[in-house]
C-alpha cells in the first residue's frame, strides 16, 4: 500500500511478471541467480573464444595468434636473424601479422557475417 502525505493510499501496489509475489529478499535472491547464470554463460563464451587459433606458416617464419588478436607464438628460422636485413625482417614479420590479420577476419564473416571490429 502507498501512503501519501494527505494520509490517503492508492491500494496495493503489486509487481510484475512471475515475480510480483515474491519478498524483497527472494526477488534480490531470484535477480542475482539469473545475473550469476548469466555470467557463467559469458565466462563459457569467453573462454571458447579464446580457444580459437589462427596459425600461419611462411617457412622462415611461423605465427599464431588466439581470437583476441594475442600473439601466443612467434618462431623464426635460425637463418633469419643473420640472413635478413632489419627491414626485410619487418616484411616477413608483418607478412606474417597481415596472414593472420586476414585468417581472422574470414573466420569472423563466416562465424558473424561481418568484419571484425
Amino acid at each position: 500500500m502507498t501512503l501519501f502525505a494527505g494520509g490517503g493510499d492508492t491500494g496495493p501496489v503489486s509487481g510484475s511478471g512471475g515475480r510480483a509475489d515474491l519478498s524483497d529478499g527472494h526477488l534480490v535472491d531470484s535477480v542475482l541467480r539469473d545475473l550469476s547464470v548469466a555470467a557463467d554463460k559469458w565466462e563459457a563464451l569467453l573462454a571458447e573464444a579464446e580457444a580459437v587459433t589462427f596459425s600461419v606458416d611462411l617457412g622462415d617464419v611461423q605465427a599464431v595468434a588466439n581470437s583476441d588478436g594475442r600473439l601466443l607464438s612467434l618462431v623464426l628460422h635460425p637463418g633469419v636473424m643473420t640472413g635478413y636485413t632489419h627491414g626485410e625482417l619487418a616484411d616477413r614479420v608483418n607478412l606474417a601479422i597481415t596472414a593472420l590479420r586476414e585468417e581472422a577476419e574470414a573466420d569472423s564473416k563466416a562465424a558473424y557475417d561481418g568484419p571484425l571490429h
